[in-house]
């Protein structure tokens, strides 16, 4: 399996990258996964600019209904469902994570599926270290790892 997770890079804190580079680390023992960062330099005249312009960039790299995306608005699913979603083709997989404003009605309409993780909105470093940490458990409820049971 291999999983792409792309996002939109708002600012330059690296206060979550000590929690992102373990999970990383330990993703990798047993698959493939790719961190891609996309920065966003431009200034916009108004928020729909912003989302419009950051979805373009995401889309450009992910390709028509190849993704999933990750809104509140989504299928809330537990993690054994999660593991599921990830391993059910067994191929490659992309993981979008929108900007400070959400991802535009385009790409949320073409994507594969919409996962929640809550009706709470998080900061993206830690958005990014909660879904590392869930690709991470999806393998190991995959593999019978005990991590899971812990």
């Amino acid at each position: 399996m291999k999983i792409s997770l792309l996002y939109i890079q708002s600012n330059k804190t690296k206060n979550a990258e000590s929690f992102e580079n373990h999970f990383l680390k330990n993703i990798k023992k047993n698959m493939d996964i790719e961190v891609i960062s996309l920065p966003v330099k431009k200034k916009f005249t108004s928020m729909q600019q912003q989302i419009e312009y950051e979805s373009s960039l995401l889309l450009d790299k992910v390709g028509k209904n190849e993704y999933i995306c990750f809104d509140k608005t989504g299928l809330k699913m537990s993690s054994e469902e999660f593991s599921k979603t990830l391993y059910k083709s067994n191929q490659k997989i992309k993981l979008v994570i929108g900007g400070a404003f959400g991802l535009s009605e385009k790409i949320k309409k073409e994507a594969k599926g919409i996962i929640s993780f809550s009706d709470m909105e998080f900061s993206h470093e830690v958005f990014r270290v909660m879904l590392l940490e869930q690709i991470y458990r999806a393998n190991c409820i995959f593999n019978n790892h005990p991590y899971h049971q812990n």
